[in-house]
């Protein structure tokens, strides 16, 4: 029988705790959002102050980086700009381009995905990047 890894309820609290204290008063509220490796939300969760949209785009992003196995920025530069693609030519209504998905795998696999929204897409990437180390996984470049 195969087995597939995947992020649970522990790693991701470890994550959204993390992350959260990590949020300074020079930053927007954020929101966070963790699945596994079918994209599949295993936490998500906002501060006060952070808006539903945030969600949604947190939310959008981790399932991208999941479904697609990459950071959402190399979806968007390596893949949707470089072959002069949209994201209507995938036919999945919930995948973004938005920087700040980051893929989480082990042992080469995928076995989730962690976003941010609330602030610049660049400073949402750092938090994931937080995030993820605080799992115990190492960022993709």
């Amino acid at each position: 029988m195969l087995t597939n890894e995947t992020i649970g309820q522990e790693e991701a609290k470890r994550a959204l705790n993390t992350v959260f204290a990590a949020v300074t008063d020079q930053d927007n509220p954020i929101a966070i959002a963790i699945t596994d490796a079918h994209g599949d939300l295993v936490c998500c969760a906002r501060q006060d102050g952070a808006g539903s949209r945030m969600v949604r785009r947190a939310r959008a992003k981790a399932y991208t980086a999941a479904t697609l196995g990459m950071n959402t920025v190399n979806f968007r530069d390596n893949v949707l700009k470089a072959e002069g693609r949209t994201l209507d030519d995938w036919g999945d209504p919930n995948l973004t381009s938005l920087q700040g998905g980051l893929v989480i795998k082990s042992n080469g696999k995928v076995v989730g995905g962690i976003a941010l929204s609330g602030n610049t897409t660049k400073r949402d990437e750092q938090f994931a990047r937080i995030g993820l180390t605080a799992m115990g996984f190492i960022p993709e470049e």
